[in-house]
Order: C-alpha cells, then sequence, then structure tokens
C-alpha cells in the first residue's frame, strides 16, 4: 500500500495540534493534511485546522506517499504539437508553483497547458507547444470536438448509466457516468463529459448524492467507515481522444491509475482487513 490510514480516538483540544502531536509530524505537515481535505471528525470531512475535539472524537484520515513526495512527470504522449503527460496528485497543472507547466518548462520551455485538472486528480493533462497551437486547441476544447473519459469511486451503489445535466456558474454541464463495478458501499464509474465547467464531475456527482470518495468541499454529509480513509479524491482522467487539427490524425491518449489509486480499490474490494490502518485511542 502506499497510503496508511490512521484513526484517533478519545483526543480532546485542537484539530492541528492533535494530528501533529499524535503521529510526530510538523505543524507544517498538519496543516496540510487537513487542508488537502484529508481529516473526518466522527465521519463527516473537517478543514478548520482549529476545530475543537471533544473527548470522544475519532479522527480518521489516509496519507499517500505522494502527499510529501517530489513529483515525477511521467509523459504519455508527445508529438511535434502536444505533449501530455500523467497527472500526479497534490500537484496543481499550472499558475501556481510548484506546478505541472512549471516543471515541463525545464526541460520544453514553450509549453503551455491546454486545459487544467484540479489538484487531487490525475490522469491525461495535455500542453501545447507554442502559442498557435494553444490556441487551436483551446478552440478545440470549446467546439466540444475533444472527447474526455474518467474514472471514479463514487459513494453509494450507482445502479445504472444515466446523464446528468443540468447547469454550472450559469453554463450548460452534461456528464455521463456508467457503473463498472460495485463494492458494498460504493461504485467504480466512468465517467464522460461533454463540457469543462470547473470542478463538473465533482460537483455533478455531489449533487445528486453520489460523491466522488474523497470529495470535501461539495458535499459535507457523514460516510461509511472504509470510505472516510480515501488517500485523496478518487477521480482520474484516462483518456482524451480528436482528431488533430494540425495534421488530420485521431489522436488517443490514456493514463494508467496511480498506485494510491489501484490500492484504495483493492481495499474496497477486500474490505477492512486490506486497510493499512493504525489505531491511536
Amino acid at each position: 500500500m502506499v497510503f496508511t490510514s490512521y484513526r484517533i480516538k478519545n483526543r480532546s483540544g485542537k484539530l492541528e495540534p492533535v494530528v501533529s502531536e499524535t503521529l510526530d509530524v510538523s505543524r507544517r505537515k498538519a496543516r496540510k493534511i487537513i487542508d488537502e481535505g484529508l481529516v473526518s471528525v466522527n465521519g463527516a470531512k473537517i478543514l478548520k485546522r482549529q476545530f475543537s475535539l471533544k473527548g470522544n472524537s475519532v479522527v480518521e484520515f489516509s496519507i499517500s506517499d505522494f502527499l510529501f513526495s517530489k513529483p515525477e512527470i511521467e509523459v504519455v504522449y508527445e508529438d511535434d504539437f502536444l505533449l501530455a503527460v500523467n497527472k500526479p496528485p497534490f500537484l496543481n497543472s499550472n499558475r501556481d508553483f510548484p506546478d505541472v507547466e512549471s516543471i515541463l518548462k525545464k526541460n520544453f520551455k514553450n509549453v503551455r497547458a491546454v486545459h487544467r485538472l484540479d489538484r487531487q486528480t490525475t490522469g491525461v493533462l495535455l500542453f501545447a507547444k507554442s502559442d498557435n497551437v494553444f490556441e487551436e486547441m483551446v478552440g478545440l476544447f470549446r467546439s466540444k470536438k475533444i472527447r474526455k473519459i474518467y474514472r471514479a469511486v463514487v459513494a453509494g451503489v450507482f445502479k445504472k448509466e444515466r446523464k446528468v445535466s443540468f447547469s454550472l456558474d450559469g453554463k450548460e454541464a452534461v456528464t455521463y457516468v456508467k457503473p463498472v463495478r460495485f463494492f458494498e458501499k460504493a461504485t467504480e464509474v466512468m465517467v464522460s463529459i461533454e463540457t469543462g465547467r470547473k470542478h463538473q464531475i465533482r460537483r455533478h456527482l455531489s449533487f445528486i448524492n453520489y460523491p466522488v470518495v474523497g470529495e470535501f468541499r461539495y458535499f459535507k454529509g457523514s460516510l461509511p467507515f472504509l470510505l472516510r480513509f480515501a488517500p485523496r479524491i478518487m477521480l482520474h482522467a484516462e483518456e482524451i481522444s480528436f482528431k488533430s487539427p494540425f495534421n488530420g490524425r485521431e489522436v488517443r491518449i490514456t493514463a494508467p491509475i496511480f498506485s494510491d489509486f489501484s490500492d484504495f480499490l483493492e481495499v474496497m474490494e477486500r474490505g477492512r482487513e486490506a486497510l493499512p490502518l493504525k489505531e491511536y485511542a
């Protein structure tokens, strides 16, 4: 397993120092664990560092090996115009150093991110090698000629394929969700989107009460035991495909899931005995 899970029981005080002292990590690291939305108290996500714990509180979270490690960027596609990488978790796409674009510029000076993935979302991230290519690809995204497929784990039993189509921020948003594997209280799904609104998948699935496991912004309810230990938001951009406007070829780019995702799927499959849990009473 590339993540370790923790359960802290019967501790009182403020959340940040309790996490720091119990795990014997710096306050800076404790803050990052909380800020990333990883921590649940009595089953619900808590983002307040100074949240007051009562004596009977139960604090639960998982820490992925990726959270504090130096990111490695794998190139999964390259041609004369474009570059695509498998974006690791806990790393911004661009404009917020350290980010994927800044790291790539060390070897590919003129690359620009054509689209963005959320900080915890992994998968195919596409870059243009010049400003002209960037403008052309942005136009392709806007005209809905880019096909995007995501893999996710959602809370609850998502029984049948469904189209979710209600506007976000006053703009059209369309999401298709198809179940591929069922667990006791969760479902692995494939998701395709016609539009690319901010946090579209996370928002749509939360609003229909099937939140992506690990969600902390758009879903505030309590989750079943195992789901509280997701090492991050369980969302992966698995595939992007389009007809190249530069040479007319069909381009299909895929990226494998990261080990924290596959390890969490194993926990869902095998149950509690597979959870790498450290308990503090």
